[in-house]
């Protein structure tokens, strides 16, 4: 079995425009207080408060347009973040058979490991994605991590062949519908 890889799209949040328009009312008013407290000479640092206005707006939507890319080669899931199309951040590289829990975040299970694990990740599309499964796995020497993802039937097959937990898990979610 060769690589596996999947792409998944992060949804945008509605925040990124009124960040990106409270980054230029911020620089124009502080100008404006700076005038009101210095007189004419507070215009000289006016374009550098719109240069890091400009660039705080462009990093918030660099930011804003995320894909992560899963990959699976034998039995290695590495989980990327790529920001922007331009910047790739691994996020996690883990052997599937050192995963210590998993199934969908809508279970039970999910909910009790969230409370248990250090930190939880997302991974996904959207951070209240039900359909969602997840995993939970030793992070270094941070602790525990939970890692919330949505794989398609390819990505499943092939980290189920490497954790008996996991197959078990995928096997009885066919059978129960």
């Amino acid at each position: 079995m060769g690589t596996v890889e999947q792409f998944v799209k992060k949804k945008k949040s509605g925040l990124t425009p009124v960040l990106i328009g409270a980054y230029f009312v911020a620089a124009v008013l502080l100008t404006f207080g700076l005038y009101k407290l210095a007189g004419r000479i507070a215009f000289v640092p006016a374009p550098f408060l719109l240069i890091g206005a400009i660039l705080a707006a462009r990093y918030t939507l660099m930011m804003s347009r995320v894909e992560y890319e899963y990959s699976v080669n034998t039995g290695v899931l590495n989980i990327d973040a790529i920001y922007d199309q331009t910047r790739r951040k691994p996020i996690i590289n883990v052997n599937a058979s050192a995963f210590t829990g998993f199934g969908r975040v809508c279970d039970d299970e999910a909910k009790a490991a969230a409370k248990r694990v250090v930190k939880v990740v997302y991974c996904a599309s959207s951070d209240e994605n039900e359909q969602a499964y997840y995993f939970t796995c030793p992070n270094e020497n941070k602790g525990e991590f939970m890692y919330v993802f949505e794989p398609d039937d390819q990505v499943l097959h092939a980290i189920e062949v490497f954790n008996p937990a996991v197959n078990r898990y995928i096997h009885s979610a066919k059978y129960r519908g």
